[in-house]
């Protein structure tokens, strides 16, 4: 047996567990990458998800608003077309409505 033979076996030993070592951070530094990668994926996600939802509502609320401007016009008009059908009726009968004017 060589005189640093256990100097030897103690250095090998030493540079397996440096090199398991650093392999172990680069995996951990991937795994940290990794699991930042995704959650940004999920959030990105969830942030477009987010603001299709909120674009979807908005028309919505605009589309909504928009149909009851145009049946109040249309309702509108229809009155004002019974009510003209109406005063003609009574005219051909010689009548007339009294408006009260103040």
């Amino acid at each position: 047996m060589r005189p640093d033979f256990l100097i030897q076996k103690r250095i090998q030993k030493d540079n397996k567990f440096a090199v398991a070592e650093d392999y172990a951070s680069k995996m951990a530094a991937i795994s940290q990458v990794t699991h930042w990668f995704e959650g940004k994926q999920k959030f990105d996600f969830a942030e477009t998800e987010k603001r299709s939802s909120e674009f979807i509502k908005q028309e919505m609320n605009s589309c909504n608003e928009e149909l009851k401007i145009r049946r109040r016009t249309r309702l509108r008009n229809l009155y004002e077309a019974e009510a003209k059908a109406y005063e003609a009726e009574l005219a051909s009968l010689g009548l007339a409505v009294q408006r009260h004017l103040y």
